[in-house]
């Protein structure tokens, strides 16, 4: 799984701009872990054995279940513009 550095460095801004409590990180999810609109978000949630730690400079900016960044291995995930403004977007390539 690619993760842009457009996203980690939005990631990483997201981070900086709230106080995250002690061992909570952003986390990638997907339904049924993930409840609101889309077919993906991001959480707050607890490092689990396991996890893809996608860190940027020096930072750890993402969670990943191992399940899911194996589903998601060719997949990218990036921050891009759209008419709805900034957003994060998850490209899963069907292989």
């Amino acid at each position: 799984m690619t993760v842009t550095k457009t996203a980690k460095e939005e990631l990483k801004r997201m981070l900086e701009a709230r106080e995250m409590p002690e061992g909570r990180y952003f986390r990638l999810a997907t339904p049924p872990v993930w409840t609101l609109e889309g077919d993906f978000g991001i959480v707050l949630d607890e490092d689990r054995a396991g996890d893809l730690q996608v860190e940027h400079e020096g930072t750890v900016v993402l969670l990943v279940d191992p399940d899911l960044a194996r589903q998601l291995m060719d997949g990218t995930f990036d921050f891009v513009s759209t008419p709805q403004g900034m957003r994060f977007k998850l490209d899963v390539r069907q292989g």
